[in-house]
């Protein structure tokens, strides 16, 4: 628009001079006309090129406007241009994979803390291999007592090393309603030495069936506003495992409790990605029965669980748990025995790491904290997803 103003007030000026050559020519008398002529010729071409570097400099401008208005214009264009059907589509498709796949990252670890169940028809199988190793001191009178404070023999200190090797077969089916199933099948070998400080050593192991398990959980809370995901859970583990009371006389070692335990469970889970947060409460009680040492009615147990999950990318995810274990006194005809109660805990760090779309490993360290706990405990299990 200026350059337009300036390009006519150019023709303007150029009439004008024309106008005064034609009116004021040489041929005019006078010579004070000669000299005004002369006059404005000068100041004529002082004008013009004035207006010539006014031109440049208006030239010069809008260049540079120009290449400025070319630099922005991409990043106008890029905003303002409309996206490809197809390529949203496959960002979309993108964004939930990556979702999905993040989701399913903490599902594995989840399933197995008992906080998130599996859908409709869907049933699981988690076979594991477990080790698990202590060591302790204990002191041993090899007599008889005759008061508190008077011993009639040798007081022998002696050192037990035990390592249990478990084959773990866990099944969950997923029966909807926000319900499901489990059964836990172990398979171990156990064993057990004592070394004493007088060189006497003893070994003895053994291996077979433990004490199997059934569950029974449902989704009591489903996540919203101020409250997580709650799931409710029932147990009962049976005795088809060896009972330690039938083996007092024969020194072997048993693989199994000898009583039926019903168990209650609540675990909560709240996810913030990359992070999810899980904790739970459980309370086991044992029914008393016979044994060949009078009517035996074991504590009762009271658990707690929490910890957090992250994922690390869309296929592997990292956990820590710190558990808390209390069982009560044990009664016998009625009578408390001390130091028949004991407390476990233990610190744990696990990884999940899903190698395909229905089957994942995971790795499970657990260190012990307290003298009843193992020294520590490694577990590796492989679970199989299948849709029936």
């Amino acid at each position: 628009m200026l350059s337009r103003f300036v390009f006519t007030a150019l023709l303007l000026s150029i009439s004008c001079i024309g106008i005064a050559e034609d009116d004021f020519s040489p041929t005019s008398q006078g010579s004070d006309l000669n000299q005004d002529i002369r006059e404005l010729q000068q100041s004529n071409q002082i004008y013009e090129q004035v207006i010539k570097n006014l031109i440049q400099r208006i030239e010069q401008l809008e260049n540079t406007v120009r290449e400025s208005g070319q630099a922005d214009s991409p990043r106008k264009d890029s905003s303002n241009t409309p996206v490809d059907p197809e390529v949203r589509e496959k960002l979309e498709q993108e964004i939930e994979e990556n979702s999905r796949l993040i989701q399913s990252t903490f599902e594995q670890r989840l399933v197995k803390e008992g906080g998130v169940l599996l859908a409709k028809n869907q049933l699981t199988y988690e076979p594991g291999l477990s080790y698990a190793y202590s060591s302790y001191d204990k002191i041993v009178v090899d007599g008889f007592t005759i008061f508190p404070i008077l011993v009639i023999g040798d007081i022998v200190s002696e050192k037990v090393d035990r390592e249990i090797i478990t084959i773990n077969n866990s099944f969950r089916y997923g029966l909807g309603n926000d319900m499901q199933i489990d059964v836990f099948i172990p398979y171990g070998y156990r064993k057990e030495e004592v070394f004493r400080q007088d060189g006497f050593t003893r070994s003895k192991s053994t291996e077979g069936l433990g004490d199997i398990s059934l569950g029974f959980s449902y989704q009591l809370i489903k996540a919203h506003s101020n409250w997580p995901d709650t799931v409710v859970g029932f147990n009962w583990k049976t005795t088809t495992g060896d009972d330690p009371y039938r083996q007092l006389g024969l020194d072997k070692l048993a693989r199994g409790s000898g009583f039926d335990t019903f168990g209650l469970s609540f675990t909560s889970i709240a996810q913030n990605d990359p992070i999810v947060l899980f904790g739970g409460y459980s309370i086991n009680y044992t029914e008393e029965e016979n044994k060949e040492i009078g009517l035996v009615k074991p504590g009762l147990s009271h658990s707690f669980t929490l910890g957090m999950a992250l994922a690390l990318n869309f296929d592997t995810s990292l956990s820590f748990n710190l558990q808390f274990q209390n069982t009560g006194k044990t009664k016998i005809d009625g009578r408390r025995i001390n130091g028949s109660d004991f407390t476990t805990s233990t610190f744990g760090v696990g990884m999940s790491i899903a190698t395909g779309d229905s089957y994942a490993v995971d790795i499970d360290l657990a260190i012990g904290l307290t003298a009843a706990s193992p020294d520590f405990q490694l577990t590796v299990s492989f679970p199989f997803n299948f849709t029936l």
